[in-house]
């Protein structure tokens, strides 16, 4: 009896150290919030630095000595807007970094066929796999009328299992999807705490703050690559491909493929966005045996920010320009979009 007494007395107090535990750490947060150079409100506080003077996004990718991301926890939690922003597009992409670096949204809203509709970007800068994507998209049922996804096979396929993350050199489990909402919202503001006091650091150091990371829109999912010197660079190398085109699918990546596409609905068009590894005949086999079309727009005159791996800004608006003229051929996309749905929009 005294010992079960001991036990419940324990977990009680075990109990209340962990709950001023969290008060202090969110006492913390709010505090180093107000001193931030990024601006605060107590709405975003907790959950996202948001971009300066842009409440809309929220910082992604950070770390002044370690490189995290925030958004596998922000989409597997439904953390914060994103989520539901994806939920009420139209149309939703899919794919890795490329995907990310590959869509000009500017030349999007120029598209007078698809500026009346909701374009989500629901790329994962790190994550070459799609099965976090499949994870996110069941678990809160995304479901736009139209998927565009990136059909890429470099280190291994879109449509795969996998569930790694690569970040710089390093190639780790996708820790999100082990975390319930309360794990995955404690990460979340714990991951922004750690952010603001190195950006404290910094400026106590330096004199002056140094803004540092990049940010992702809440409302369209776009990164904000402005930041990166290259990405708005002149006179980037061109990108060429340095694969032996003689490459194809194989009868596992069909079978995911298939599963894949059945449980997320809708309709599809894969792409290719262009880079020295991909390969155009692997797509194209297995579009054809999915028998959905594939958009995948040449090498001609795309430039890159890294010598092979993603575009720049010339390069996203040559393709995004090029996708946008011939998403709207397909017959998905009419499908999707019957005439008269977008005039009503």
């Amino acid at each position: 009896m005294g010992d079960t007494l001991g036990s419940a007395a324990s977990r009680r107090y075990l109990g209340m150290v962990g709950v001023v535990g969290l008060v202090v750490v969110l006492v913390l947060l709010l505090g180093v919030s107000l001193f931030s150079h990024e601006g605060w409100t107590l709405q975003d506080g907790l959950l996202q630095i948001p971009r300066k003077e842009s409440p809309g996004w929220y910082r992604d990718f950070g770390g002044r000595s370690i490189p995290q991301i925030q958004d596998q926890d922000v989409f597997y939690s439904n953390l914060g807007g994103s989520v539901d922003a994806a939920r009420n597009a139209d149309i939703v992409f899919l794919g890795p970094s490329f995907v990310s670096y590959a869509l000009d949204r500017q030349t999007l809203e120029e598209s007078q066929a698809l500026n009346r509709l909701k374009i989500y970007n629901m790329a994962f800068v790190g994550i070459r796999g799609g099965e976090f994507s499949r994870r996110v998209i069941e678990r809160w049922r995304i479901r736009p009328r139209l998927w565009v996804i990136n059909a890429d096979d470099q280190f291994v396929h879109f449509f795969s299992n996998d569930l790694n993350v690569t970040l710089g050199p390093q190639k780790q489990p996708i820790a999100a999807v082990q975390r319930n909402r309360l794990r995955g919202y404690l990460t979340v503001i714990g991951r922004n705490l750690h952010w603001r006091i190195e950006d404290l650091i910094a400026a106590y150091q330096n004199g002056y703050f140094t803004p540092t990371g990049l940010y992702r829109s809440i409302s369209d999912g776009d990164m904000g690559l402005d930041a990166n010197p290259g990405f708005v660079a002149q006179g980037n190398k061109p990108m060429l491909s340095a694969r032996d085109p003689d490459c194809h699918t194989n009868p596992a990546v069909v079978d995911y493929a298939r599963s894949f596409l059945a449980e997320i609905g809708g309709q599809v068009v894969l792409t290719l966005v262009p880079h020295s590894q991909s390969c155009m005949q692997q797509a194209a086999e297995l579009a054809k045996a999915l028998n959905v079309e594939l958009i995948a727009p040449p090498f001609d005159g795309l430039t890159t920010i890294d010598g092979g791996g993603h575009l720049d800004r010339y390069g996203a608006q040559k393709f995004t320009s090029y996708l946008a003229r011939e998403i709207v051929k397909t017959s998905a996309y009419k499908q999707a979009f019957p005439v008269g749905l977008t005039e009503a929009r």
